[in-house]
Order: structure tokens, then sequence, then C-alpha cells
């Protein structure tokens, strides 16, 4: 018994390293971070599915088959990314009293998007979603289960942390929240239409 879960343990670290290195590899060009991140959390989806997977396979078959919604998705991420902080800079030299309501408007701006962000990746890897329903669902699972947007952002926040005191966990932290945080969120997803959802 002991030795099972040995050996399903080491499987596990093993499989989570590939496929933090896989995905560190493909973040070099910055602009692939997002079908990259996709590819990812599409391979835990199948990973928590099924004990046998070749990660190198199914890691590259996700990110060619989610690459251009996911880098499309990226890219407005980048630019809401941009607008939002140089609003927030133009907003800081304000010294009228409008500058505390504009900032209060972009701070809650911000928050929403960070929750965007914690289930985007989950909702392009579970459903065949065109990107504004995949936005718009992820918006919507993301308030509806706060509890969980709220442990997700811990689960990143300790793995950055971790990472920043302990660069060699850089080498599994990833993968592991990735792991963690699908595992949570994927609760909200409607199982009985797990291929559409308006």
């Amino acid at each position: 018994m002991m030795d099972g879960k040995l050996y399903k343990s080491m499987e596990f670290i093993m499989n989570a390293f590939l496929l933090n290195l896989l995905w560190l590899v493909l973040c070099l060009p910055i602009l692939t971070i997002f079908p990259a991140t996709t590819a990812m959390f599409g391979v835990v989806r199948e990973w928590k599915k099924q004990n046998d997977i070749r990660i190198f396979t199914a890691f590259f078959r996700l990110f060619k088959e989610n690459f251009k919604q996911s880098f499309f998705i990226g890219i407005l991420w980048l630019v809401f990314t941009g607008l939002l902080l140089g609003d927030l800079i133009i907003i800081n030299q304000l010294n009228s009293s409008v500058k505390y309501v504009l900032f209060s408007f972009f701070f809650l701006m911000g928050i929403l998007y960070l929750f965007v962000s914690i289930y985007i990746f989950p909702v392009l890897v579970h459903y065949q979603v065109t990107w504004k329903n995949a936005i718009k669902n992820a918006l919507l699972l993301s308030i509806s289960r706060l509890h969980y947007t709220i442990l997700s952002i811990l689960i990143i926040a300790a793995c950055l942390v971790l990472c920043f005191y302990l660069p060699a966990a850089m080498m599994l932290g990833f993968s592991i929240s990735a792991y963690l945080i699908y595992s949570l969120v994927s609760g909200g997803f409607h199982h009985e239409n797990e291929e559409k959802i308006s």
C-alpha cells in the first residue's frame, strides 16, 4: 500500500515538473503566455479525468488547439492592463475630489479584472465557447463562487511569495498552483452541459 502511494506521489511530482517546465519554456516569448497557460490548465483538466496522461503530447496538442483564441484574449488582457494602469497613474495626479470617485471605480474594475483572470483559463479549456462568452462566464462564475475565487488568489499569492524566497520552487509551483486552482473552480461548472455554456 505504501509503495503504491509512494509511486503515485512520485508520478504526480514528475508530471507536475514536466508540465511546469513546458509552461516556463513556452512563456519565454511573453506573447505566448496566454496560450501556454491555457494549455497548462487543459493538461490539468485531462490529468484529473484520467490517471495516465502523456504530458508532453497533451500540452502541445492543447497549445495548438487553443492558440488562436487564447492569444487573442491575451492581447486584450495586455491592452486592458495598460489602459487600467495608465488611468490609475493619471487619476493619482489629480487634485480634485473626483480623484477618489474615479480611483474607487477603477479599483473595482481591477478587482473584477483579477477575478476574471482566475477563471478565464479553466473556462477556456472546459467549454467550447467564443471569447466573449468565455470572459462573460468567467466573470459570472468568479462572482458566484467568490470563496473559491479568493482561495485561488491566495494560492497564486503563496506561489509567488514562495518562488521569490525560494527560486527553486519555480520548477513546480506554477503547475501545482494550476492543479489546485482548477480543482477549486471546476466545482462551479455545470457538468450536465459541459460542452456548451450560454
